[in-house]
């Protein structure tokens, strides 16, 4: 019995024409594993050779994939082409990297899916481009102060040159108050903030500040806040003119361009009834983001968040550290002055015709170092120490949006929920037989159906702006910190570079008290 079934089985393969050494050979000894090794047909056999040859490349797998039976059967030497092309485009950027030529550029898309990129709507991408077709800069200078006593303040000559066709004309100059800074980025947040887009902040007010302002008799006391203040204004116009959809706001154009006074923003002064009300509204905000249960249908945007509280924390500190910097140097001016003052008189009482010559010529170096420093603490604060500033705000303006977002989310789900127990009542009422309140509940039902809708439209463009608009502020916070950062370094090198050459200059009157 053990002997018939394989004759069964060889006669069955008959078609396979396998010699009995091969089959000797063979790893399979159960009858059945031959038979269907002998049924598989021979031409599909280099099918799978010519896969594993095709798909060896990870990169060049999905390439492959929607012309597979051609690239493989009849033109294998375009593939090898298509293959070749690929590993070049990496070895042609490799230079641009090393001269340092759009390295921080190259940054964000790394970091970013190809999901994410692709939910930046053709329309986004198109504004994005448009928006470097025109030029609109912006200046502020002349800074004068109007009025006298409490009533007065400091006006600010704003300067716009510009091609783009909504101005009427291609330069423009208006007179503008820091008040109407404030209520135009009110306008810009009440028109933009609700379709996910980050809004620049407006410079922070300082009531000390503007008090020495009003009061202080001498200019002297009131320059460095009226510099900063000036240099933080025109920065912040700038931030809005580079915004591809900002710079054609309507309110925007219109402080540029209109000369007549704006309408005066009352709800922007330090002290007012408007001003306590808008305090009592962001605490309540802030208490309303702490008990609101998060749900979020996206995790990018819980992971841009964390990695933004982290980014604030470090640039606080980062700031913290400039502005201690920034004092210390201060601190070395001051001393330096007294002692230059000292070497000054003692070289003039000096006796010794080249000790009183050293002396002097120590005091003039020394008065030139304080210069130096000087100089060094306009660059620290303007070139790197303002800009970790401006974006610590911004960081805030991005909070605001990624708030906007969630409580639209929140909208949403309390319109859903709303409808839910409108379709539990309309089920109530048939069940009681109650037609007459029918007409009145299927009416709030299509109400509140047509607000779910609206409520999921709002939430889903808010949310796709707002990711295009972060990755815009990736792209944008890497160019000006690399550029900055280049400039303080540079700063920095001009300053020790100076110092040596001032030294240099001195030592032949070390040499000769030697």
């Amino acid at each position: 019995m053990d002997g018939s079934p394989p004759p069964v089985d060889f006669e069955e393969d008959a078609e396979a024409s396998a010699s009995d050494e091969e089959l000797e050979q063979s790893p399979f000894l159960d009858p059945e594993t031959s038979a269907m090794d002998a049924i598989e047909p021979e031409p599909d056999l280099p099918v799978p050779t010519t896969d594993v040859n095709l798909f060896d490349d990870e990169e060049d797998k999905p390439l492959s994939k929607p012309v597979e039976p051609v690239v493989v059967e009849t033109a294998p030497p375009p593939t090898i082409e298509a293959s070749a092309a690929d590993e070049e485009e990496p070895v042609q950027a490799k230079p641009l990297v090393e001269e340092g030529q759009g390295f921080f550029d190259e940054e964000p898309p790394v970091g970013n899916k190809p999901a994410e990129q692709a939910m930046s709507s053709q329309e986004e991408l198109e504004e994005s481009e448009s928006g470097d077709t025109f030029e609109l800069d912006v200046k502020v200078m002349n800074p004068e102060k109007v009025g006298t006593g409490m009533s007065s303040y400091i006006a600010f000559t704003v300067t716009t040159t510009t091609t783009m066709p909504q101005f009427k004309h291609p330069e423009n100059s208006v007179k503008r108050r820091f008040s109407d800074f404030l209520g135009l980025h009110q306008r810009l947040m009440d028109a933009h903030l609700a379709n996910g887009r980050i809004v620049p902040p407006a410079p922070e007010k300082s009531v000390m500040g503007m008090t020495k302002v009003k009061f202080s008799k001498s200019e002297e006391n009131t320059v460095e806040f009226i510099e900063r203040r000036r240099a933080s204004l025109e920065r912040y116009l700038n931030r809005l003119a580079n915004h591809p959809v900002l710079r054609k706001d309507e309110n925007f154009r219109e402080f540029l361009e209109n000369p007549a006074d704006l309408p005066k923003a009352s709800d922007t002064a330090a002290f007012s009834g408007a001003g306590f009300m808008r305090l009592m509204k962001n605490v309540g905000d802030s208490f309303a983001k702490i008990s609101t249960k998060k749900a979020d249908v996206d995790a990018w945007f819980d992971e841009q968040q964390q990695s933004y509280e982290l980014l604030d924390s470090h640039l606080k500190k980062l700031h913290q550290a400039i502005e201690t910097m920034i004092s210390c140097r201060k601190d070395v001016c001051l001393s330096t002055n007294a002692f230059v003052k000292s070497v000054a008189t003692l070289g003039n009482v000096e006796e010794n015709d080249t000790l009183s010559r050293a002396l002097s010529r120590l005091s003039e170096v020394e008065e030139k170092v304080e210069g130096f420093h000087q100089e060094q603490i306009q660059k620290d604060l303007f070139i790197f120490g303002e800009m970790v500033k401006d974006y610590i705000a911004l960081l805030g303006s991005i909070k605001e949006s990624f708030s906007m977002r969630a409580k639209l989310y929140n909208n949403w789900q309390s319109a859903q929920s709303t409808l839910a127990k409108k379709r539990e009542a309309e089920v109530k009422l048939q069940v009681s037989g109650k037609p007459e309140k029918l007409a009145q509940i299927k009416q709030e039902i299509e109400d509140w159906e047509g607000k779910v809708e609206e409520g999921q439209k709002s939430f889903d463009k808010a949310s796709k702006t707002l990711k295009a608009e972060v990755e815009r502020f990736e792209a944008n916070r890497s160019k000006e910190f690399k550029t900055k950062f280049v400039a303080y370094l540079e700063s920095m090198m001009q300053m020790q570079q100076e110092l040596i050459r001032v030294w240099e200059g001195y030592l032949p009157d070390a040499k000769a008290i030697a």
